[in-house]
């Protein structure tokens, strides 16, 4: 069994989980009761296989999360040779792919539709309204760890947007941020960001700066989602400490 969540947008993310959830539970499958494997991404990809049979040793099923595995080349055809063993497979798959591209997204719509699958491609990607202002500026500008010039552009977007697109925005951070962990992680030469033009020499945060921008951000999403925290406020608290 295999299930797709792709797209940023935290809300729809959740609701796609919730679906999941359900749908296994009309099958008689307690989700709680999977056997949960660790993690899958797109540098041990070839674990996939271990999983495309059935049940475990002692009968139960497994639950088989991979994460952005479909943003590398070698991964992503991995996955578009092998999508009928996931599909099939008494196991249950659930591919996160946040960063994905659309042209991936496309490609697995059309080949879920032509196996009747359609349903268990969630989109949660940002429905973006056409604004005179972007959210992708203020990212460049908190890369370079320019405070001031990040600040300004933080109220054009407030100005422009209030509150309405606080998760667009949250959900650019991410994206920058992924990135430069990508180039610190992998440097030049591996690195898939490299069609942005980032590479490790233009990096001004260090790995602890760069692991606490993520557990901030990841943990930023999660306050908010919990009624915990207004995320609009968390990111302008987050701009004033770069």
């Amino acid at each position: 069994m295999l299930y797709i969540i792709f797209g940023t947008n935290f809300k729809k993310r959740e609701v796609a989980r919730e679906k999941i959830r359900k749908t296994l539970s009309s099958k008689k499958i307690d989700f709680e009761a999977l056997l949960e494997v660790p993690k899958i991404n797109k540098e041990n990809f070839t674990l996939l296989a271990n999983y495309f049979g059935g049940a475990s040793l002692f009968g139960e099923k497994v639950l088989i999360n991979v994460e952005d595995i479909l943003t590398k080349e070698d991964s992503r055809e991995y996955v578009y040779k092998n999508i009928e063993d996931m599909i099939y497979s008494d196991n249950v798959f659930i591919l996160d792919e946040p960063f994905a591209l659309t042209a991936t997204f496309q490609k697995l719509e059309r080949d879920l539709d032509k196996l009747n699958l359609k349903e268990n491609l969630f989109d949660c990607r940002e429905t973006l309204t056409v604004k005179d202002v972007e959210p992708f500026y203020l990212c460049e500008l908190i890369e370079k760890r320019d405070k001031k010039a990040a600040w300004q552009e933080w109220k054009k977007l407030y100005l422009e947007w209030e509150d309405s697109e606080a998760q667009a925005i949250h959900g650019a951070l991410w994206w920058k941020w992924k990135m430069m962990w990508s180039a610190y992680l992998d440097g030049d030469r591996n690195n898939f960001f490299k069609v942005y033009r980032l590479n490790s020499k233009e990096l001004k945060y260090s790995k602890k700066e760069l692991e606490e921008f993520g557990k901030e951000i990841s943990l930023m999403a999660m306050k908010a989602n919990n009624g915990e925290l207004d995320l609009m406020r968390g990111i302008e608290k987050f701009i004033l400490k770069i």
